[in-house]
């Protein structure tokens, strides 16, 4: 098997399971803290109805909230960095300028751009717009970011392939990246495989406490232990 087909095989084994499922393993191999590795309620899934994007991170940082004339962009060195990442990809933007919740990132244009160059989706800690034609001209690309604004701006890709923060998380050039209508989290790449491994242990023992719970009379000092360990 090939680096590229591990690439995807591993991308479609995390797909299988919710962030939170993943986040729990992740969790269970006590490779960083809990409070790490996820962003905020404010980095919002968009398209809840898809399932769970995963992909490696293409970072950036952009603005689009400074006013005045056209600006130098990079976005054709974001293309091109697109064009030869690992796939599945996911764009990653911060946003550096005067105004956050005034900038934006993605429409149905760049979305189905990044769609064409394997993108699984993008992440951005502004707003993106034209948000009911992008399945149709991008079927099952994800956003995620605060929420949608009717105009682009003045807009510019600043940087490319830089650690960014979005949302309190932060995130490497080439990090892996889960999200879904629950949120978004950060899998580390080197134990990615223990963590999908692991995912169906942490599903058969939520079952088991759900089977508690489900049990009359209520088990309630065997509950009390499971919570508190």
């Amino acid at each position: 098997m090939t680096n590229i087909e591990r690439t995807r095989e591993l991308c479609d084994a995390l797909r299988e399971w919710d962030s939170p499922t993943v986040s729990n393993a992740i969790e269970l191999l006590e490779c960083r803290d809990r409070t790490l590795g996820f962003a905020s309620a404010e980095v919002c899934c968009q398209f809840p109805e898809l399932e769970p994007m995963v992909g490696y991170a293409v970072t950036c940082t952009i603005d689009s909230s400074t006013p005045g004339g056209q600006r130098p962009s990079r976005i054709g060195d974001l293309i091109e960095r697109l064009e030869s990442a690992p796939k599945p990809s996911v764009v990653v933007a911060q946003h550096k300028g005067p105004d956050r919740m005034r900038s934006c990132f993605v429409g149905d244009m760049v979305s189905t751009l990044f769609h064409l160059l394997g993108a699984a989706g993008a992440v951005s800690d502004t707003p993106s717009r034209d948000i009911a034609s992008i399945q149709g001209r991008a079927p099952g690309f994800q956003l995620f970011g605060p929420g949608v604004i009717s105009s682009h701006g003045n807009g510019a890709i600043l940087e490319i392939d830089v650690p960014v923060m979005i949302g309190g998380m932060s995130i490497e050039p080439g990090d892996l990246v889960h999200g879904d209508l629950n949120g978004l989290i950060s899998v580390p790449i080197g134990m990615a495989q223990e963590a999908v491994a692991l995912c169906a242990q942490v599903r058969a023992d939520e079952q088991e406490i759900f089977d508690l719970m489900d049990t009359e009379p209520l088990p309630v000092a065997e509950l009390k232990t499971r919570f508190t360990h």
